[in-house]
């Protein structure tokens, strides 16, 4: 065999591995986390929703940053008040920890007909300045919430008075691109109050966050 043939075969060698390397390295695994994060980000169709400062609230408001959406209603007697709450406690830590990439708290009211903007805006604007709060009408909150993957529905209030709204506890994360990241879903025992763990969510934010970024 001549010399020049060697030299092709050698190089070609070299380069095989070097391929298998660069291929080895994309296929490292991502982070462990325990929120429910999507192999694939899922793209959100459009929507026309309002803000609770009256203003529409569409796909574009949710790229260019992080975004954290829990749906809910201001007349929640439970699990709303304590996941805002929550997230108010710890939203200071996830600035800290999460630098140059703010996330934006979104409260997706599925009550239009008790939830006007000036009453979501205090509602929001009472657990920490600068929380968000939109709705809609059922037309367009139906779809988003289940595009989303969540749901929501008006019940009957067995103890009389007005109505109740059931709706999933999850905080959905959006990523820049304004596609569905990840769900952090509810923990909690059967017959106890449901809701997402702030110490998770403190924990794997950042993680998925800087894995999106590198």
């Amino acid at each position: 065999m001549k010399a020049s043939s060697q030299w092709i075969i050698l190089l070609g060698l070299v380069a095989l591995m070097a391929g298998l390397s660069f291929s080895l390295q994309d296929a490292a695994p991502r982070p462990t986390v325990s929120a429910l994060w999507l192999e694939q980000p899922r793209a959100l169709p459009e929507f026309a929703l309002t803000d609770h400062q009256g203003q529409p609230f569409d796909r574009a408001r949710l790229e260019g940053r992080w975004s954290l959406i829990f749906v809910g209603y201001t007349s929640c007697p439970d699990v709303c008040p304590t996941t805002m709450s929550d997230l108010a406690r710890v939203y200071p830590k996830l600035e800290r920890s999460l630098g140059d990439d703010p996330v934006q708290v979104i409260l997706l009211s599925v009550d239009p007909a008790r939830d006007a903007p000036e009453k979501l805006g205090q509602y929001v604007e009472f657990f920490r300045p600068g929380f968000q709060a939109v709705t809609g009408d059922h037309a367009q909150l139906y779809p988003f919430t289940q595009s989303l993957g969540l749901v929501y529905a008006l019940v009957d209030n067995p103890n009389g008075g007005e109505y109740l709204v059931d709706h999933s506890a999850d905080l959905v994360l959006i990523n820049p691109r304004g596609e569905i990241e990840a769900f952090f879903r509810p923990t909690g025992e059967l017959g106890t109050l449901r809701k997402v763990s702030m110490a998770q969510l403190e924990h794997d934010l950042p993680v998925i966050v800087e894995a999106y970024s590198g």
